[in-house]
């Protein structure tokens, strides 16, 4: 069957309207698991609520999806959606995050995550080995995700298993048991497929014990300290996740800053809420005028008066209320 022809330049939309923006909401607050990749743009993914049901979605120009709602409207749904902000982590105000589609160069763009905000590489620590031969489970670091959920692992409060014979990464004990399902595994002594490596996981038996106990267990999120504010970044600096006091835009899409960037007078044209350790809530910050303010440049040390600060005399600074 032929897909119709993805839209024109003319017609490429610049701005996130009321029906994408809920149908986004309702992709980032479902429960919506990644089974298989079909290639690099065909994906296999489950929803559980409000029953069980698979989706197929395929990335191109234009995007597709057998769900309902796509069928019927041509309208980008919420597994497209999901898609694209849990898989590839495009904010949502992005241009490739509006479209019915993308041009093979723009999914070249989106497969090489041109658009995340990474943190320098770390080498990575030699794998250790237990006694019976499997792998020791490794460090979750900041970047970590449970590849089924797409969900950072310090930042959601569930238990993770690991890789025992591949290598050696976590997932969500109560994902892994949903892959196992689709695997169609019913022996306790069969070996499930690793979605990250795809080699041997664990035994289900191992799974099931996990996730009959999980409640027992600490989420890796209660390990690590709570000024750690896991999975967000800071758009100026890119420190990945931020720590100490954290600053949040009231008007941009998910943009944060460190203490450092929102002392140097960064994006000082919107209002900010504010929150020291991951736990609380954010809070609204009061505004001051000032006649005259000079920005720290934190590369030289030394105090100067930075260009957004000499847009005008008087400008908005903002404090903790």
């Amino acid at each position: 069957m032929l897909r119709p022809r993805g839209p024109k330049a003319s017609e490429r939309r610049r701005q996130l309207s009321d029906t994408l923006s809920w149908q986004q909401d309702q992709a980032l607050n479902s429960s919506i698991y990644l089974l298989r990749e079909m290639g690099p743009t065909g994906f296999l993914l489950r929803e559980e609520e409000p029953e069980t049901r698979d989706f197929r979605v395929f990335l191109g120009n234009p995007h597709v999806c057998n769900c309902s709602t796509f069928l019927k409207g041509q309208e980008l749904c919420k597994h497209i959606c999901w898609i694209l902000l849990k898989k590839f982590k495009l904010p949502r105000n992005h241009e490739f995050a509006l479209q019915l589609g993308l041009l093979e160069g723009e999914i070249n763009d989106l497969l090489r995550g041109i658009h995340q905000v990474r943190s320098p590489l770390q080498r990575s620590a030699v794998q250790e080995v237990e006694e019976d031969g499997s792998l020791a489970q490794r460090n979750i670091g900041a970047e970590d995700i449970c590849s089924i959920c797409q969900e950072v692992l310090l930042e959601k409060k569930l238990p993770v298993t690991f890789c025992r014979f591949g290598c050696g990464n976590s997932v969500h004990i109560k994902c892994m048991k949903i892959l196992a399902n689709y695997q169609d595994v019913t022996s306790k002594t069969a070996m499930l497929k690793c979605p990250l490596c795809r080699k041997e996981f664990a035994p289900l038996s191992v799974i099931l014990e996990e996730f009959q106990n999980s409640s027992k267990l600490v989420a890796a999120a209660e390990k690590e300290p709570l000024h750690k504010h896991l999975g967000i970044p800071c758009n100026n600096c890119k420190q990945f996740p931020i720590e100490g006091t954290c600053y949040k835009c009231s008007e941009c899409v998910e943009y944060h800053l460190c203490q450092e960037c929102f002392d140097d007078c960064s994006h000082l044209s919107h209002t900010f809420t504010f929150r020291e350790k991951r736990n609380q809530g954010w809070k609204l910050l009061e505004k001051i005028s000032y006649d005259d303010v000079k920005c720290l440049n934190g590369k030289n040390k030394v105090e100067e008066t930075m260009p957004q600060c000499q847009e005008k005399k008087r400008f908005t600074h903002l404090k903790m209320l």
